[in-house]
């Protein structure tokens, strides 16, 4: 992060700056996410037992909803419950910036404002992680000729 903070400032692009705790927060909370979507896609895969129709189901769950609200293709109210109801929610790990209830701004996801506070997003995501693993598990165990 430090090379790449620089890089842009020799390119006189603006970067906030960041508390160093808070970019390590952001880098490790994103790196479970992806971790957290793989584990997630993995146990699709067991459940459905089609690699393409997990990878499917996964990136329409995962990347889909966070691409169209950080892109603005939706109304705002639409993307605010894409990230609060999908494992997309995970991505609010990302989030730096505050939102101040007296200072009237557009607080939405493409303006790096999330719904949900970091760790309830990863939450959001451990839950369907979980729910899926568990189908995965049972569906394993429940297969005959497993051992």
């Amino acid at each position: 992060m430090p090379v790449s903070l620089a890089i842009l400032a020799a390119n006189d692009i603006p970067v906030d700056r960041l508390p160093v705790l808070t970019g390590v927060r952001v880098v490790l909370g994103l790196a479970a996410v992806l971790g957290l979507a793989t584990v997630f896609a993995y146990g699709l895969g067991v459940v459905v037992r089609r690699a393409w129709v997990a990878a499917l189901v996964g990136l329409a769950l995962v990347a889909l909803p966070y691409a169209v609200t950080v892109v603005p293709f939706l109304p705002d109210t639409v993307g605010v419950w894409l990230l609060r109801l999908t494992p997309a929610a995970g991505f609010a790990v990302q989030q730096t910036a505050t939102a101040y209830a007296q200072v009237t701004a557009h607080y939405t996801p493409a303006n790096g404002y999330y719904p949900l506070p970091g760790w309830a997003g990863l939450a959001v995501l451990c839950a369907y992680t979980g729910i899926v693993l568990g189908f995965a598990v049972r569906k394993r165990t429940t297969e005959p000729g497993w051992r």
